[in-house]
């Protein structure tokens, strides 16, 4: 596919390196995209540019936590502003909230929900100039309700859930699109540490093409897959004493 440059989109992908940042990064450079990654593992990065056959045109990436604010200003000064930035970044450690370790909390919030917000806060001024783009933040359904195993995720994740809700309200007026993916169990590095049954996995692939399929749509918050998301909607309204019960019997 020959694309003009000057017509070339642009996004930026945190997490880039594997699971959904890389599969949807090479999705984006098949549809005629130029990709910004940024992960902490560069080494990774470099395999993932040598997969997608592409030059530093296409793919362009950079070696950083998602903690590391500074290092993260220092490459906004390098790039162009993005159409679109896929905040992606994140971790998964599963716990057992009965053998409190406070680093592994500290870890989540600093990773999945501040790392997020140093990313967001990097790159949003050039969107704001311009007065276009595109954020798509990935939460959870572990953000909507309590799941087993998550009490370190899941509260990251539903606070990147009100974060989007209330940031959209302020950057919808300036031309910036706000929309919140919140996906069930795709099957990720993250994923394969689990022991228990995980309804609906989904492949990483078919997650990338939902998220890119979703993008142009007009929905605040998408998810997929379609039956277990429904499920736990559903269970996030039920009263306590049923929808635990549920989950009991269902996932555990």
């Amino acid at each position: 596919m020959k694309i003009n440059k000057k017509e070339q989109k642009t996004a930026i992908v945190t997490g880039a390196s594997e699971g959904i940042g890389a599969a949807f990064s090479k999705l984006l450079i098949n549809k005629g995209w130029k990709v910004i990654g940024i992960s902490r593992s560069s080494s990774k990065l470099r395999n993932l540019s040598k997969s997608f056959l592409s030059n530093e045109e296409t793919f362009k990436y950079f070696s950083c936590d998602v903690q590391d604010f500074k290092k993260l200003k220092s490459i906004a000064k390098e790039i162009e502003v993005p159409d679109l930035l896929f905040l992606n970044a994140g971790i998964y450690s599963p716990v057992n909230a009965s053998e409190i370790n406070l680093e592994t909390y500290k870890k989540h919030l600093n990773i999945n929900y501040l790392g997020v917000l140093n990313c967001y806060e990097t790159f949003l001024p050039g969107l704001i100039r311009k007065q276009n783009g595109h954020i798509i933040i990935m939460s959870s359904v572990s953000g909507w309700i309590g799941l087993p195993k998550a009490a370190a995720y899941g509260p990251t994740k539903a606070a990147l859930r009100s974060f989007a809700q209330s940031a959209r309200y302020d950057l919808n007026p300036k031309g910036i699109k706000v929309q919140l993916c919140s996906p069930g169990f795709v099957e990720t590095q993250a994923t394969s540490i689990n022991d228990f049954y995980m309804p609906g996995l989904m492949n990483v692939n078919e997650a990338a093409n939902l998220i890119f399929k979703y993008m142009s749509s007009n929905k605040f918050e998408f998810s997929f897959p379609l039956s277990f998301s429904i499920f736990m909607k559903i269970f996030s309204y039920l009263p306590d004493k049923i929808s635990s019960y549920l989950i009991k019997k269902f996932i555990i």
